[in-house]
């Protein structure tokens, strides 16, 4: 086709001289004369190289497709040549060539080379017709094909270096902004490649207008807190502090913060996160209007406004400490946002922010701060070791890091932290592993599942007993063995292990011992007790590093005995050692596993020693000796029982049918069917004359039954007032709740008059330095103090308290049956009144606490 078409551009460039120079026409036509027609033509030129005729005929001549060395480029050549003699010399109009033959042979070579190079079709034969004719009008056309082409070629090498060059030859076309855009993302898959932390680094740094920068920016924050501790986000938040990312980073160094783990350094927090502390203090209550649902705090601030349908019923009691409140809008947080929209039927507090909520839709984890670490659905999560994340679907779990970078495929039936030590539950097989092992995964490492086992238990502070088969040993925290594994029983002591092999128990742990076989290892108090395979025993103390042998050993508290021949050595804590002979008088004593004692029989009287330094105490005679506390003894001889110091003075004489403590220094006395009392502070004796147990009410101020009543009791034994009160609760140093015929009565001490009357119950709401009371006169209910007296009036038809003993919040109804309406107020811990509305039966029912 295309030589179909240069006949017809040479016909018509032809057809334009046929009139007026047939003869030099045929010159050039003529098969036969060509050679000699080209020669006449080349004279004509160097004759006169001014005259356009010959250079015009000499373009014709090599456009001729019949011509045996056609040549469109000599004709384009010879063309311009004629052209430009034309305009430097004057011709005639009936000269050849005039300028319509120019034109029409121009075209015509043009077109024959746009041909010629769209058959080629190469980006190089484009790019010869635009420089070669530059004046055609295809070479618009053939720019774009040349484009298309360079386009194509880098398209095929596919590296940013090729769209690189594409984008530097031909800035100007129509595909720069694509090849722009592969280029980038070449560049960022090229420098990526590996997934390393380091390349993408570099990638940051050297590409700083990429579009794909952002993207190198998340996998930085990615894989440089993959180990989850708050160092690696603070780290992360020092080199790239204008990173999008630092907010989150933030974020996380105050979840795990807040979870125990230490941050020495505060410079991370924002005010926000300081307000986001203060917000997780206190409690909620919550409060409705006109239907909807909201929040105070324990000062009556509205936190939360009206706006929920429906809260648990739960909530309605108040004290809501709760991080996150669901709602009929969502989960809620305590900075008042919704951190899920829509119905939620459970949720679970993982930890470190992160919450699993269970919706119709399936299971989702969520961030308090707002992110999502994976975006479809899971069944459950947990966090592991405050590190990661563990994400279970169809009944398989992976691991993410805190920024839901995922580490470990689905490829587990179960995940467990035990402290520092990650499990992974595989086909019934447990495989250690540590946090570092699995933050390498990120940097592109695999992850070695070499240390598998049949069972782990936890074994003290950074040790782990394990089991696989019948072998047993015990790793550290980095997976090293402490005890290899063996056919073996372990046990964990406080000193170390005890490994059982053959029925012979080995000590690790306390160098004097390992090595020899035991056939019995017993550990008490500051002591171990062993006996070998001789049947010798063995004592080893483990504070000052001795160890004695002899015919048998025991334990009793925390001394240690051990005889030998027909003497008895008794083993101090403090390291002193007592002897006696074997059968002789001996009691060991103790007073609540603090202090203890011995006593021994020495020339017919008891001796008592102090068992902790084996000083010797007092002497005595007596039957019997007990501790009272850590300075005061009752002892006991013929049958009666009296007091006696550590130093052995005698507190009280061998009088009483009992002594017994009240408290660590006060003493109930019986003699004779009557009670009396001894405190040891103050040395103050009440003699045995009432009919029940006397009672301390206050500092040098006692209770005492007697003519059918209780009253009140000086240190002197004298009474103050009557005793004729049923019963008598302690309220103040000078007023005390006194009964009598079912009703209670406010009693001011000092005067014996009647404060407050016809109480018919109180209930203590705070027992501490300031006592809070619920007080009932007639129907009416109030609140009173013992330091400020009434803080709630007594005239509400119930009051309930919203918030803590320490902090409480009052919620108060005075309900009037005619309108059936309830006025609710809301009373402070000082008796403000912060709220107050009046509420028709349904409203009030909706908000009332049921307690």
């Amino acid at each position: 086709m295309f030589r179909f078409f240069l006949l017809g551009a040479t016909f018509i460039a032809f057809s334009s001289v046929a009139q007026t120079t047939p003869e030099k026409l045929k010159a050039i036509t003529d098969r036969s004369k060509w050679t000699k027609a080209s020669q006449s033509i080349h004279k004509a030129i160097a004759r006169d190289s001014l005259d356009p005729e010959p250079a015009y005929l000499m373009a014709l001549f090599y456009f001729n497709d019949k011509h045996p060395t056609f040549q469109v480029d000599s004709a384009s050549l010879y063309l311009d040549r004629s052209a430009k003699v034309a305009k430097i010399k004057e011709r005639s109009k009936r000269s050849i060539p005039d300028s319509a033959m120019v034109i029409r042979l121009r075209n015509s070579i043009d077109s024959a080379a746009f041909e010629r190079a769209k058959q080629t079709d190469t980006e190089d034969a484009y790019q010869f017709f635009i420089t070669q004719y530059a004046s055609a009008p295809k070479v618009a056309a053939a720019i774009e094909l040349r484009d298309e082409q360079a386009f194509l070629k880098a398209l095929k090498t596919n590296t940013s270096q090729s769209f690189g060059s594409f984008i530097a030859r031909y800035p100007n076309s129509h595909r720069t902004q694509e090849a722009k855009s592969r280029m980038e993302r070449l560049a960022f898959d090229e420098m990526t490649r590996d997934k390393r932390l380091v390349s993408y680094e570099r990638f940051y740094k050297e590409f700083p207008r990429n579009p794909f920068r952002p993207l190198a920016e998340r996998k930085i924050f990615e894989l440089s807190t993959a180990q989850g501790s708050a160092k690696s986000f603070q780290r992360f938040i020092s080199t790239y502090p204008d990173s999008r990312w630092v907010g989150r980073a933030r974020v996380m160094i105050f979840s795990l913060q807040r979870d125990g783990e230490q941050v020495a350094d505060g410079s991370w927090k924002t005010d926000s996160l300081r307000r986001e502390s203060q917000r997780n203090m206190g409690y909620w209550v919550p409060v409705i209007k006109s239907g909807l649902y909201g929040f105070i705090d324990e000062t009556g601030k509205e936190v939360v406004s009206p706006r929920f349908k429906e809260i648990p019923e739960g909530y309605r009691c108040g004290e809501i400490t709760d991080r996150y409140l669901v709602t009929s809008a969502g989960l809620l947080a305590r900075n008042s946002h919704l951190l899920w929209k829509g119905k939620i039927k459970d949720f679970d507090d993982l930890g470190l922010g992160f919450i699993f909520v269970a919706t119709d839709s399936g299971g989702f984890v969520i961030h308090e701060s707002g992110f999502r670490p994976l975006a479809t659905p899971v069944d459950d999560a947990v966090v592991i070791a405050n590190r990661f994340l563990g994400i279970n679907q169809n009944d398989k779990w992976s691991v993410l890091t805190l920024s839901g970078f995922p580490l470990l495929q689905s490829a587990y039936d179960d995940i467990a932290a035990l402290d520092s030590v990650i499990q992974l539950t595989k086909d019934r097989k447990r495989i250690l592993t540590t946090p570092a092992r699995i933050a390498k995964v990120a940097k592109g490492m695999e992850l070695k599942e070499d240390f598998v086992c049949d069972d782990t238990r936890k074994w003290g502070d950074q040790q782990y007993w394990v089991r696989n088969g019948i072998l047993e040993g015990v790793v550290d925290a980095n997976l090293n063995f402490i005890i290899p594994l063996d056919r073996q029983v372990l046990r964990k002591t406080s000193f170390g292990f005890l490994t059982t092999k053959a029925e012979k128990v080995f000590i690790k742990g306390v160098k004097k011992l390992e090595g020899k076989p035991y056939k019995q290892v017993v550990e008490q108090g500051g002591y171990i007790r062993m006996k070998d395979e001789a049947g010798k025993h063995w004592v080893y103390d483990k504070a000052f590093g001795w160890i004695v042998s002899g015919d048998s050993a025991w334990f009793q508290g925390q001394v240690a005995f051990m005889q030998r021949g027909d003497s008895v050595n008794v083993f101090l804590p403090a390291g002193q050692k007592v002897s006696f002979i074997k059968g002789s008088y001996f009691q060991f004593k103790e007073f609540r596993d603090s202090s203890a004692w011995m006593v021994v029989e020495e020339k017919k009287k008891k001796v008592v020693y102090d068992a902790a330094s084996g000083i010797k105490m007092f002497t005595g005679e007596f039957d019997n000796l007990e501790p009272i506390s850590q300075s005061l003894f009752v002892f006991t001889r013929l049958n009666k029982k009296g007091m006696v110091r550590e130093d052995g003075k005698p507190v009280l004489p061998p009088e009483y049918d009992a002594i017994v403590a009240a408290n660590d220094y006060s003493y109930s006395l019986l003699k004779d069917k009557k009670f009396g009392w001894y405190d040891a502070q103050s040395r103050t004796l009440i003699k045995p004359v009432f009919d029940r147990n006397v009672k301390p009410y206050r500092n040098k101020l006692f209770l005492a039954f007697k003519d059918n009543g209780y009253g009140f009791v000086l240190p002197d034994g004298k009474s103050l007032g009557l005793h004729d009160w049923e019963d008598i609760q302690y309220w103040s140093d000078s007023a005390a709740w006194v009964k009598k015929g079912g009703v209670w009565k406010l009693l001011d001490i000092a005067s014996q008059k009647i404060k407050l009357d016809n109480v018919k119950s109180y209930q203590l709401q705070r027992d501490a330095t300031e006592k809070i009371a619920l007080v009932q006169q007639d129907k009416g209910y109030g609140i009173l103090s013992n330091r400020h007296g009434i803080v709630i009036p007594i005239q509400y038809t119930d009051i309930i308290n919203l918030g803590t003993q320490e902090i409480p919040l009052y919620f108060t109804e005075r309900h009037f049956s005619d309108a059936d309406i309830s006025v609710v107020v809301y009373f402070d811990q000082h008796g403000k009144i912060v709220r107050r509305q009046a509420m028709e039966a349904d409203e009030f029912e909706k908000i009332a606490c049921e307690n």
